[in-house]
C-alpha cells in the first residue's frame, strides 16, 4: 500500500477509553478531532497547501457548550430528508422495510460498502492529493462515529471506491436545487457503478475496472444547495430515508463545509439507513445527538452520540430484508478503514515528531531525554538551544529500554488489549402501565455500558428494551376507545376549527394515529406512533408498542408465540375439551324458535347461516342481554353477552355470530322466522370435558343426545385398476331433536364398533397404452423441415403408476414419431420508402409511404408489416397575409392614394402574428389618377373614407410631444398612431399629395 494509505487513525485517549474518541489524519499535517468527555479539540493545518512534514503551523481549538447558551443564539445548519415519491414503484421504499413481513434476525456486525465521489469544484479547491487525504480523514471520522457504543449495533463504514472528478460529467447535473441534484447523482452512480466501468480522466485512487459493490453512495460538493429550491440556503445535506441497498435511492448529498462534513455525512448516512430526526420522536426531542434535526455550531461534543430512537430506527431497518446487502462483503472491496492496533508513538519516532512540529531540519534534543515524556524538546539545525511547544510526545514513543511514554510518564511497556466487548447493565424498574383501564403495556430498559464496547470489540447482543402486557380494571361501558381518546386530545390542544375528532384506522400503518373531524371525510396523520398499548385493530389482540404492531402471547408477554389451544388453555394440547357441532334445519313456523342452548364455559362459538334467507339469528342470556330479541333487529357490531364479546356480522341476507368465550351463563340460540324462510344454520363450540355434564341446561337434560355408530361415507378404492375394495367410514354420531352430527369417537366407547361394509371397485383390467411425448422444434428455421417425438408403450400398475413395456403389448397403431414442418423464421424483410410530406402545413394531417415485401416467395409476416400511413403535424405555414378592400382615391382631381388593410393572420384561429414572410407582403397603398386640377388642393376636400372620417372628427393632436416623431418615422399609416396625431398626420398626407401633384 502507498504510504498515504496508512495515515488515517481512530482510537481513544489513554486512561479515558470509556469517554473518549479520536479520529486523525497525518497525511498532510494533523487533521481531525479528539474528544474527552464533554470537551472536543479540533486540529487542522493553517496552510492547507500540499506540503510534507515541514513544521507547518496548525490551529488547535476547543469547543464546549455553556449551560447558559441558548439554542436560538447559535448558528444553525439544517438537513433535509426525502422520504419517498409517488411516481416511484415501491418507493415507499421507506415503508417497505417497516413491513412486518420479511423480517430477518439481527447479527453482531454490518458493513456498509460506500462509494464517495468528490465534485470537480472541491477537487480544484483542495487539490487532488489534498482532497483525497481530506475525504479519507472525514470518512475515518464517520467510521469512528458509527463505532460509538451508544448506537448499540456495530456498523462498519468501508470506503470501497473514491472518485475525484476533474470535470463534471454531462449527465451529472449538480446545482442549487438539492433534490434534483440528489436524484441526478443517484441515477449517475447507478449507471457508472452498476457494473465495470472505465472512468476516463477521472482519478480513481486504487481503483480497478471490476467495480466492487456499493451499498451507499456519498457525493461531496462545494455547491451551496437547498432541498426544494433552486437557490442557496442553510441546508448542508440531504438523503433518501431508508434508501441503503436500493439501487437508485442509496444516495447522500453533502456540502463541503470543513471538518463538520464528517458530522453531515454520518447524519445523512443515518437517514439512508432508516433513522429519522430525533425531533420526530417525542421521547428523543430533548438534547442534541447525531440525528438531531439541526446541526448547531459550537454544540457540546457529548452530542456525538446516538439517541435511543436512532438505535430503534436502525434496528427496524436492519430487521427488514431490504438491508440484506449489509450482511455481504464484496471480496473486491478495499480502502477499509480499521481501528489502528498500535499507539500513535509507535508510528512516529521522537525525531519525526519534532519534524512535524518544527520542520524537516528538526531532531529530538538528546540532552532532554530524561524529561522527554513531560514535554518534547527539539533542536532545529542552525539553532544553539532546544525548544518546545510544551506538548508531550505521542503515547507509545520510546523513552528508554523497554519503556515508552504513556500520559506524560515514562513507564514499562505493557501489552495493549486488542478489544473490549460490551456488556449489559442491569435492567431498570418496570415503567407504569400505559393505560389506566383495560389492556396496556409496560417496559424496562438496559444499556450496553458495563463496559461499553471498545475499539474492535463486540456490541451487546439481544434487545435493550423489553415490554410486557399490563391488565387494569375494565374500562367503563360506553367509554371511547383508547385510539379515539388520543384523537380527542387534539380538541384540548388548540384545534379550534375542528372539533370532535375520531380515530380512523389505516391498514397499512396500524400503529400510526390518523384522525378525522366529525362531519369531515378527510383524515390527517397526527403522529407516526400511537401510545403504547393501543390495539392494532378493533378486533385484534395485538398491541402497538414503540410504533410497531406486536403479537401478544397468551402468557401476557409481548412478542411471545404462546397461543391458546381450542380449549382456552395457554400452550395446551387441545385435549381438555371437545367440539360440539350441530345443525338446525326447521323451516316451519313464525316468530322466535330456539335452535340450541350453548352452555356456560363454552369457547370458540361460531354460528352461521347455510344460505342467505329472510330470517334472523338471535342470542339471549339469563340476564336478558340479547341480540335481535323482542323483535328489535340490531345493526352489526360487537355485543357484551354472557360474559364474553359476541361479534355479529350481516352481509345482505347472510348472517354470522362468533365469540371467543368463555361464557359465564348459558346462551340461548334462536332463529326469528318470517314466511317459513330459513335454509338452516350450523353452530359449533368447544366445552371442557370435565365441566360439560355440570353445565348442561334444563333443555339439554330433557333432550338427552343419542350416540351411535353410523356409516357416513365410503373410502377411496384401494387400487385404480385390476379389481380392488372400498370400505365404509364408520363414525360416532350424536342425534338430538332429529338432527345428526359427527362427534369424537370417544363418545361411542360404550358401544361395540361395527365392522365396515366392503364393496368391490375398479374391476376393469390394467392395460397398456401408447404415450406420446412433445414434438421437438422444427429442424429448419426457414422453409420445410421435420419434427420428432418419443412414443412409448406403458403399462398401468394397480397403484396408478406406469412402467415402460414392449411395443407388442400396446393395441392399435403406434402414433407417428416424425412429421413435417415449416420454419417461420425466413428472412421476411419489409422495405418502406420515405414518408411523404404532411398533408397539411398548418396543424395535424396524414403522411404516407410505400411498404414492399422483399421476400422472394412473398411470405412476409403480415403481423410485422410497417405502417403505411400515420398522423403528422406541421405548423410551418400557419400564418398568411390577408388584405382588405381598396379605399376610394384620396383626391378628387390629379393624383391621389388608395389604401387597404394588410395583416398577418393565423389561417385557423385568425389571430394576428409576425411569422408571415415580409418578401411576400402585399402593398398597402397605390396611386390613383383623377382629372387634372386647376387650383390648389384643399385638405378638407380629401375623399378617402378613412382620412375624411378622421379629419372630420379631429380636434387636435393627443400626443403633442411625440406626433412629430410619428410623422418622421412614417407611422401615420397605422390607424393607432393616426388617431392620436390626427392633426399632424392630416397635414402630412396633404403635403404628400401636393408634392405628388
Amino acid at each position: 500500500a502507498a504510504p498515504e494509505e496508512r495515515c488515517f487513525y481512530t482510537g481513544h485517549v489513554v486512561n479515558h477509553s470509556r469517554r473518549s474518541s479520536v479520529s486523525l489524519s497525518t497525511c498532510n499535517g494533523l487533521l481531525g478531532f479528539i474528544q474527552i468527555g464533554d470537551e472536543l479539540l479540533s486540529i487542522e493545518p493553517i496552510n492547507k497547501v500540499n506540503t510534507s512534514f515541514s513544521g507547518e503551523a496548525h490551529q488547535l481549538y476547543r469547543t464546549k457548550r455553556s449551560s447558559k447558551t441558548k439554542k436560538t443564539d447559535l448558528i444553525q445548519e439544517s438537513c433535509k430528508v426525502i422520504a419517498g415519491r409517488k411516481k416511484l414503484k415501491k418507493a415507499e421504499v421507506w415503508d417497505v422495510w417497516r413491513a412486518r413481513r420479511n423480517v430477518i434476525r439481527l447479527t453482531n456486525e454490518y458493513t456498509v460498502e460506500t462509494l464517495v465521489v468528490a465534485d470537480a469544484d472541491m477537487v480544484h479547491y483542495h487539490g487532488a492529493e489534498a482532497a483525497q487525504r481530506f475525504i479519507l480523514t472525514v470518512m475515518n471520522m464517520v467510521y469512528n462515529m458509527f463505532q460509538h457504543h451508544s448506537l448499540g449495533i456495530k456498523i462498519n463504514i468501508r470506503v470501497t471506491k473514491l472518485v475525484l472528478l476533474h470535470n463534471r460529467p454531462e449527465k451529472l447535473l449538480i446545482g442549487h436545487h438539492g433534490e434534483r441534484s440528489l436524484q441526478s447523482f443517484c441515477h449517475w452512480q447507478h449507471r457508472e457503478f452498476g457494473g465495470a466501468k472505465y472512468l476516463g480522466n477521472n482519478q480513481v485512487p486504487g481503483g480497478k475496472d471490476d467495480t466492487p459493490a456499493v451499498d451507499a453512495a456519498v457525493f461531496v460538493t462545494r455547491t451551496d444547495f437547498c432541498v426544494h429550491k433552486n437557490e442557496p440556503c442553510d441546508t448542508v445535506g440531504i438523503a433518501y430515508l431508508g434508501g441503503t441497498c436500493i439501487a437508485k435511492r442509496k444516495c447522500v448529498l453533502a456540502e463541503d463545509n470543513g471538518l463538520n462534513l464528517a458530522f453531515t455525512i454520518a447524519h445523512e448516512l443515518g437517514h439512508n439507513m432508516g433513522m429519522s430526526h430525533d425531533d420526530d420522536h417525542p421521547s428523543c426531542k430533548e438534547g442534541f445527538h447525531i440525528m438531531s434535526g439541526e446541526w448547531v455550531k459550537g454544540r457540546n461534543p457529548s452530542d456525538l452520540s446516538w439517541s435511543t430512537c436512532s438505535h430503534d430506527d436502525l434496528e427496524n431497518f436492519l430487521r427488514a430484508k431490504i438491508s440484506a446487502c449489509l450482511l455481504e462483503t464484496d471480496p473486491r472491496s478495499h480502502y477499509a478503514m480499521r481501528l489502528p492496533p498500535k499507539l500513535p508513538g509507535m508510528h512516529y519516532s521522537a525525531d519525526e515528531q519534532c519534524q512535524i512540529l518544527f520542520g524537516t531540519n528538526a531532531t529530538f534534543c538528546k540532552d532532554m531525554k530524561h524529561l522527554m515524556c513531560a514535554g518534547l524538546w527539539c533542536l532545529v539545525e542552525g539553532d544553539t538551544s532546544c525548544k518546545t511547544k510544551l506538548d508531550p510526545p505521542l503515547d507509545g514513543t520510546e523513552c528508554g529500554a523497554d519503556k515508552w511514554c504513556r500520559t506524560g510518564e515514562c513507564v514499562s511497556k505493557t501489552p495493549i488489549p486488542e478489544h473490549v466487548d460490551g456488556d449489559w447493565s442491569t435492567w431498570s424498574q418496570w415503567s407504569m402501565c400505559s393505560r389506566t383501564c383495560g389492556t396496556g403495556a409496560r417496559f424496562r430498559q438496559r444499556k450496553c455500558d458495563n463496559p461499553p464496547p471498545g475499539p474492535g470489540g463486540k456490541s451487546c447482543e439481544r434487545t435493550s428494551v423489553e415490554h410486557i402486557v399490563c391488565e387494569n380494571s375494565p374500562c367503563t361501558k360506553g367509554m371511547s376507545s383508547f385510539r379515539d381518546q388520543q384523537c380527542q386530545s387534539q380538541d384540548r390542544q388548540g384545534h379550534k376549527k375542528r372539533k370532535h375528532w375520531t380515530a380512523v384506522l389505516n391498514d397499512d400503518k396500524p400503529c400510526a394515529l390518523f384522525c378525522s373531524a366529525f362531519g369531515k371525510e378527510s383524515t390527517i396523520l397526527v403522529t407516526q406512533r400511537v401510545l403504547d398499548g393501543t390495539p392494532c385493530g378493533p378486533y385484534e389482540t395485538d398491541l402497538c408498542v414503540n410504533g410497531k404492531c406486536q403479537k401478544i402471547g397468551c402468557d401476557g408477554i409481548i412478542g411471545s408465540v404462546a397461543k391458546e389451544d381450542r380449549c382456552g388453555v395457554c400452550s395446551g394440547d387441545g385435549k381438555s375439551c371437545k367440539i360440539i357441532k350441530g345443525d338446525f334445519n326447521q323451516t316451519k313456523g313464525m316468530g322466535y324458535i330456539e335452535a340450541a342452548v350453548i352452555p356456560a364455559g363454552a369457547r370458540r362459538i361460531r354460528v352461521v347461516e347455510d344460505k342467505p334467507a329472510h330470517s334472523f339469528l338471535a342470542l339471549k342470556d339469563s340476564t336478558k342481554q340479547s341480540i335481535n330479541s323482542d323483535w328489535k333487529i340490531e345493526l352489526p357490531g360487537e355485543f357484551q353477552i354472557a360474559g364474553t364479546i359476541v361479534r355479529y356480522v350481516r352481509r345482505g341476507l347472510w348472517e354470522k355470530m362468533s365469540a371467543k368465550g368463555p361464557t359465564k351463563t348459558p346462551l340461548h340460540l334462536m332463529v326469528l322466522l318470517f314466511h317459513d324462510q330459513s335454509y338452516g344454520i350450523h353452530y359449533e363450540y368447544t366445552i371442557s370435558v370435565n365441566s360439560s355434564l355440570e353445565n348442561k341446561s334444563e333443555v339439554e337434560k330433557q333432550l338427552e343426545p343419542l350416540y351411535l355408530w353410523t356409516n357416513t361415507g365410503w373410502e377411496a378404492c384401494s387400487v385404480q385398476c385390476g379389481g380392488g375394495q372400498r370400505r365404509t367410514v364408520v363414525s360416532c354420531t350424536k342425534i338430538v331433536n332429529k338432527t345428526l352430527a359427527v362427534v369424537n369417537d370417544s363418545d361411542c366407547q360404550h358401544m361395540t364398533r361395527p365392522e365396515p361394509q366392503v364393496r368391490k371397485c375398479n374391476m376393469h383390467p390394467c392395460q397398456s397404452r401408447w404415450v406420446a411425448g412433445s414434438w421437438t422444434p422444427c429442424s429448419s428455421t426457414c422453409g420445410k423441415g421435420s419434427q420428432i417425438r418419443n412414443v412409448t408403450c406403458v403399462y398401468q400398475l394397480q397403484n396408478g403408476t406406469h412402467v415402460n413395456t414392449r411395443n407388442l403389448y400396446c393395441l392399435g397403431r403406434k402414433p407417428s414419431t416424425i412429421q413435417g414442418c415449416e420454419g417461420r423464421d425466413c428472412l421476411t424483410v419489409w422495405e418502406a420508402s420515405n414518408w411523404s410530406k404532411c398533408s397539411t402545413d398548418c396543424g395535424r394531417g396524414i403522411r404516407q409511404r410505400t411498404v414492399t415485401c422483399t421476400n422472394p416467395q412473398g411470405k412476409c409476416d403480415l403481423a410485422m408489416r410497417p405502417r403505411e400511413e400515420e398522423e403528422c403535424e406541421d405548423y410551418t405555414n400557419c400564418y398568411e397575409w390577408r388584405t382588405g378592400e381598396w379605399s376610394k382615391c384620396s383626391s378628387t382631381c390629379g393624383r391621389g392614394l388608395r389604401s387597404r388593410v394588410v395583416q398577418c393572420m393565423h389561417k385557423v384561429t385568425g389571430r394576428h402574428g409576425t411569422e408571415c414572410p415580409s418578401i411576400t407582403k402585399p402593398a398597402a397603398y397605390k396611386q390613383c389618377h383623377q382629372e387634372p386640377c386647376n387650383e390648389k388642393i384643399n385638405v378638407n376636400t380629401i375623399t378617402s373614407p378613412r382620412l375624411a372620417a378622421l379629419t372630420y372628427k379631429c380636434t387636435g393632436d393627443q400626443w403633442t410631444v411625440y406626433c412629430r416623431v410619428i410623422r418622421e418615422k412614417n407611422l401615420c399609416q397605422d390607424m393607432r398612431w393616426y388617431q392620436r396625431c390626427c392633426q399632424t398626420c392630416r397635414d402630412f398626407y396633404a403635403n404628400k399629395l401636393l408634392h405628388s401633384s
